[in-house]
């Protein structure tokens, strides 16, 4: 694997076509999609040929499944599969997920249950040679384990596999309050692809009018994401990091922002990730 810098074309919201259309245009071969908003198995073919036309290389598939969330279990790991299965037949090494919360179900059962779920999962993607990447979270819901770096670092030692490791989103990690050095200290080994992004506190009088994503930290309040550099995320000192490391990793620039903004939000990602030789 040799480090890249791409774009979440899912963010464009737009067809394929387009979506790829609009990543080349900033200057990147690289980009991570979403199923099933972008790609499913039955339009894998003409996904496949859309990113050869572009020539877009796609690193990751994401899906929003949280296998330790309450819900249906067997749609969760079918989904999670199914991207599997996509991520394979566009080339891209891996597959990213979430952890998810539940309520009732203490951090070490939850742990120990996801590792044995998550099992069979890893062997089909194992057989396929994609790798499964769980993004860490901050506390969005009660139960989650991935908001702090050492559940992370829990998580990824019980299940023990060599194609299970970390999305370093480090935006997340700040929205939650942890210091994000630290996280990757603990984590590097772990850290197979990276996002970026940033974020900044919701005020209910100055952002009133505000028409974009907002979430919620259970202990932190409200978050809006915003253009690296306007946020609470110190983008700089990680990348900088990843580049004295040598980590030969995907990086990824996310934005999460109202349609508007999101070129604008990719173009200053972009260009902080460049300078700092990404």
């Amino acid at each position: 694997m040799s480090r890249s810098l791409g774009i979440a074309a899912f963010e464009f919201k737009t067809s394929l076509r387009e979506a790829f259309r609009r990543t080349a245009g900033h200057g990147v071969r690289h980009c991570e999609l979403v199923t099933p908003a972008d790609v499913t198995l039955q339009s894998l073919p003409e996904a496949a040929d859309l990113a050869a036309e572009y020539a877009v290389a796609v690193t990751a598939v994401a899906s929003l499944t949280r296998l330790n969330s309450p819900g249906d279990v067997g749609k969760t790991i079918a989904l999670l599969d199914q991207s599997i299965e996509i991520a394979a037949g566009l080339g891209a090494p891996a597959v990213i997920t979430y952890f998810g919360g539940h309520p009732d179900r203490p951090q070490e059962d939850a742990i120990e249950r996801y590792a044995k779920l998550i099992r069979p999962t890893l062997d089909h993607a194992r057989s396929l040679g994609v790798s499964v990447l769980i993004e860490n979270h901050f506390s969005h819901a009660p139960g989650e384990v991935t908001n702090t770096a050492e559940g992370c670092a829990k998580l990824i030692s019980a299940v023990g596999a060599d194609n299970f490791g970390l999305n370093f989103d480090h935006c997340n990690f700040a929205i939650g309050g942890q210091d994000i050095l630290a996280a990757y200290e603990l984590l590097r080994p772990a850290v197979r692809n990276v996002h970026v992004k940033d974020a900044r506190s919701f005020d209910p009088v100055a952002d009133a009018e505000y028409d974009g994503r907002v979430v919620t930290d259970l202990a932190r309040g409200e978050f809006r994401f915003v253009p690296v550099g306007d946020g609470i995320t110190d983008n700089g000192p990680i990348l900088d990091r990843v580049v004295a490391d040598d980590l030969q990793v995907p990086v990824t620039i996310e934005v999460h922002v109202p349609d508007r903004m999101v070129d604008t939000a990719f173009a200053r990602g972009l260009a902080l990730c460049r300078e700092k030789g990404i």
